[in-house]
């Protein structure tokens, strides 16, 4: 017969192999999710790339102007500029790509970059460059008002000189 500590020994040594198991299938599994992304990332920036240059290139084409009406190159004009905004975004887009493979790299990918938190698999298979969590972006978008400031601060005109007469009758 085996002695006490002897058995409890290796049922923890078994325990213990079993959890090194079920850590080596977690860590192998991500490991696949994050390779089939890299791959998912890498596809998305090779279109995006492509409808970059197609963008720019149907801004570069040179159109006569000798026989246009003011109008059509007003028109033509118009597009381009449409043309070259569409690039833009399409950069933007772009830029948000190469910043999702270079987290890969560096093993930040999936943390949100505002809460330090996981961000669920789900929404980084819905939107692989993301950098924040639900939470993280409902605050951002909740708090970030660059044009009018945050809810509730704009005030109508009237009302600010309305209060502001009647601070100077006080004084």
């Amino acid at each position: 017969m085996k002695p006490l500590a002897q058995s409890a020994l290796e049922q923890e040594r078994a325990e213990s192999n079993g959890r090194t198991k079920a850590i080596a299938r977690r860590v192998n599994a991500i490991s696949h999710r994050l390779v089939k992304q890299r791959q998912r990332l890498l596809g998305l920036r090779e279109a995006l790339l492509e409808e970059i240059y197609q963008l720019r290139s149907e801004a570069s084409e040179e159109n006569p102007s000798y026989s246009m009406h003011p109008a059509d190159a007003a028109t033509d004009s118009f597009d381009r500029d449409l043309v070259l905004a569409l690039a833009s975004f399409e950069q933007d887009g772009l830029y948000e790509i190469d910043a999702a493979l270079r987290r890969i790299d560096d093993g930040t990918y999936g943390v949100c970059e505002l809460t330090g938190r996981p961000i669920p698999w789900k929404r980084l298979e819905a939107i692989p460059w993301t950098r924040f969590s639900i939470e993280g972006e409902r605050h951002l978008e909740g708090n970030n008002h660059p044009h009018i400031g945050a809810l509730g601060t704009v005030q109508p005109v009237e009302k600010q000189l309305i209060e502001e007469t009647s601070e100077e009758a006080e004084s």
